[in-house]
């Protein structure tokens, strides 16, 4: 079995942190590069098989991030694989779905700063000049869904939550005996760790769906530079050098007042 293979494994003792580091490896050193160098020679047909390929990669990501959470969500409530830089943009084990549609909306944000444009289509030109109705009503309505179905994830975590406190503080008051106490949380912990992993699969089922949407949405060429983007998003947040001036940065204390 190949160590990308385990999906779909009913059971794995693999932790999803071991899978990450290879997933970035993988991303970084191969399926990057690759789709770079498509980005500038490769005629659309074969651009487009590239592009799947990518994507499968990503999907791949949230389908063993779901394998994972399943399994033990416990590892997903403060994961370890995240830098001190990520964890800021993290929403449920993973980066907020909003990241996507903000990264779609600059690219196609021209304004008038024609050396930002310039910059962003060096490539090609015209792929972000001129969006589509279609693509711009697309992403209109992913930021309206996102708008929508955000808050209501996040009110059943907070009732989930607020639940679990309450039910311990009971269980723990009218318990007699340390066994009791024990057997009495050790059920309140099952029922919240259910409840907890269904919040978690609805939260990456949304990321998941975003990024296809997305990939729908557009054409090849802007699918490509999309991704490419996104994986350089993904990259750049994992650098050693900058985590490293991140955490010895000092923030004045007048900033954190203000």
């Amino acid at each position: 079995m190949s160590k990308l293979s385990w999906i779909g494994v009913k059971k794995s003792s693999r932790l999803f942190k071991d899978f990450h580091e290879e997933w970035i490896t993988t991303l970084r050193n191969t399926l990057l590069p690759l789709l770079s160098r498509s980005v500038m020679v490769s005629p659309p047909e074969l651009l487009s098989t590239h592009v799947q390929m990518f994507h499968h990669h990503f999907q791949t990501y949230y389908q063993t991030l779901d394998l994972a959470a399943s399994e033990d969500v416990s590892q997903l409530l403060f994961p370890t694989w995240h830098n001190s830089i990520q964890k800021p943009f993290l929403w449920f084990g993973d980066f907020h779905p909003s990241i996507f549609t903000n990264l779609l909306r600059s690219l196609l944000s021209n304004d008038d700063d024609e050396d930002g444009v310039a910059e962003k289509s060096a490539d090609y030109p015209l792929v972000w000049k001129y969006p589509s109705n279609n693509l711009i009503s697309k992403v209109e309505e992913m930021e309206c869904g996102l708008r929508l179905i955000l808050p209501g994830i996040m009110n059943r975590y907070r009732v989930l939550q607020s639940g679990f406190i309450d039910k311990v503080g009971y269980d723990w008051i009218h318990s007699t005996g340390k066994n009791e106490i024990l057997k009495a949380i050790s059920g309140d912990v099952c029922v919240q760790m259910d409840e907890l992993v269904s919040v978690f699969l609805d939260a990456n089922r949304l990321r998941r769906s975003i990024l296809m949407e997305i990939i729908s949405a557009t054409d090849v060429y802007q699918s490509a530079l999309y991704l490419q983007g996104l994986a350089q998003f993904f990259l750049g947040f994992s650098d050693v050098e900058l985590v490293k001036e991140f955490e010895q940065c000092k923030i004045p204390l007048t900033l954190i007042i203000h």
